[in-house]
């Protein structure tokens, strides 16, 4: 007597999609559990302390003093606070302690901010970018976007990827902002007229 192949080929190939959609099922909702920190996130979140050490009001603030970070994202809250778990490993910048704060744009938008704050973008803001340009300026906030482009539009400070990392500080825009910074880190960085 020969064996019905074909049952046994219909419930290995029924055992085979039910593997793969649970596969399928298990990876999508890993993938939304969890966001990843871009390179460029990464490379922004490591490169601000560097940045925020070398504001002259910083250095020129009194020891012991607080110094505020605000961690500005558009939709995706999740990913401001991954980098506020990361950033906070720093207790302080120049003896100075950290206050690190997830924010939406509307509510940062919305605040007086503290002497020596700094803003970081944690996600592109595109149209709105202009507007927040503008009152960084007039909260005399630093204003980081670790975003390609964003320093040529007037964000104060980001990066140039090259064959090394190097600070990109837009020099107008720290002027508006009446932000300097020290000479030393002014010689390696990239400068945006």
């Amino acid at each position: 007597m020969i064996p019905d192949t074909s049952q046994n080929n219909s419930w290995n190939i029924l055992a085979l999609t039910i593997t793969c959609l649970l596969l399928f099922l298990l990876l999508a909702f890993s993938a939304t559990a969890q966001d990843t920190i871009s390179p460029r996130l990464q490379i922004g979140i490591n490169l601000l302390p560097a940045i925020i050490a070398a504001n002259k009001s910083v250095i020129n603030s009194e020891p012991d003093s607080e110094l505020s970070i605000y961690l500005v994202y558009k939709a995706n809250r999740h990913l401001a606070e991954q980098l506020q778990t990361r950033l906070a490993t720093r207790s302080s910048i120049r003896e100075r302690r950290l206050e690190i704060v997830a924010v939406q744009l509307d509510s940062l938008l919305a605040r007086k901010l503290p002497r020596n704050s700094t803003i970081f973008l944690v996600e592109p803001i595109d149209a709105r970018l202009e507007g927040l340009i503008e009152f960084s300026s007039q909260q005399q906030a630093l204003l980081f976007s670790p975003y390609q482009g964003d320093v040529e539009h007037g964000v104060n400070a980001g990066f140039k990827v090259t064959d090394k990392v190097l600070p990109l500080v837009n020099i107008g825009s720290l002027k508006r902002s009446k932000i300097q910074l020290k000479a030393f880190f002014l010689r390696i960085t990239v400068k945006h007229d």
